[in-house]
């Protein structure tokens, strides 16, 4: 509560009148929400998409100093009683994985689910996020397909030359439109991983980097410095399409994505000190099709 005070009349016969005003200052710590569902394949090296799963997520994206704690998610179906986010910077949920969209839907139908939790300036209770869908219709993307480029020739994911960038593009996001409501048109992203599951490079979140990729996006070069020689590394590209709103402030997105995941190999000789698996570990939950990072590996990164 934030009190402001007036000087009405006279200094002899003067008086104060104090109006109390509340502030709505969560969006100090919460910058914004998502809320999604999302079809994930895997591409091979000869370009064979195969599905790997369907997944419902919601996301709390904090602001660079913001403090969020007690978070959960309430809504229908699987939500009914309340998903819990976990502690810290990143908080992000995820439901029980399927393999279609329709079965995804049984477990989480489309509706509305309500975002919950803390902040040092006031408590969120109720912020309103919703699937709007017709029956039937299908607003995930299309399976992405994913083509690498040097020195302006196609080449093949496991003959990456170190020494070169590397112009990553996909096939054509049909869905992508720009937004009616001016918060954010449809995103593209692209994240780059290590062997060991680790992401070392993102071409940008929604609303909070200016220069993040959108629906119009054909391609998004990695430097050469990203990549190392003789090493396996992993690539996501995902196609975001998506509703907006606010509420007090805070954004809101409400996405139906699909995402394709890539491996890829540089040439070369590895002279990094560390060990890569053949293929990457797991950097992102929708490749189940991946080894988890194992404890010693966590532990090695974070320097514990």
């Amino acid at each position: 509560m934030n009190i402001f005070c007036i000087i009405r009349g006279t200094l002899s016969l003067g008086f104060m009148l104090c109006i109390g005003m509340t502030a709505h200052a969560q969006e100090q710590h919460a910058d914004y929400v998502v809320l999604g569902k999302s079809i994930n394949h895997r591409q091979s090296t000869d370009s064979d998409l195969s599905l790997l799963n369907t997944v419902f997520f919601a996301e709390i994206f904090l602001t660079e100093n913001g403090n969020v704690t007690n978070g959960y998610l309430q809504g229908p179906g699987d939500t009914a009683d309340g998903l819990s986010f976990p502690e810290g910077k990143i908080q992000f949920l995820a439901g029980t994985r399927q393999y279609s969209i329709d079965a995804l839907t049984e477990n989480f139908p489309d509706s509305t689910y309500f975002f919950n939790f803390d902040t040092p300036d006031g408590n969120v209770r109720n912020l309103p996020a919703t699937f709007e869908r017709d029956h039937g219709e299908i607003r995930n993307p299309g399976p992405i397909e994913v083509f690498l480029y040097q020195d302006k020739a196609r080449i093949e994911p496991s003959a990456v030359n170190h020494d070169l960038d590397l112009v990553v593009r996909w096939s054509a996001f049909a869905k992508g439109s720009a937004d009616p409501n001016g918060t954010i048109d449809d995103m593209i992203y692209v994240i780059v991983g290590d062997c060991q599951g680790n992401e070392i490079e993102h071409s940008g979140h929604a609303i909070s980097n200016p220069d993040a990729l959108t629906f119009a996006a054909t391609e998004f070069t990695i430097s050469a410095a990203t990549l190392q020689a003789g090493q396996p590394f992993q690539l996501e590209v995902e196609h975001s399409n998506m509703d907006t709103d606010v509420w007090n402030n805070i954004e809101i997105i409400v996405t139906y994505a699909a995402t394709t995941f890539l491996d890829i190999r540089t040439s070369g000789v590895d002279v990094q000190t560390r060990d890569c698996p053949l293929t990457p570990y797991q950097m992102d939950g929708g490749q189940t099709d991946r080894q988890e990072k194992p404890i010693a590996v966590e532990q090695v990164m974070s320097g514990s």
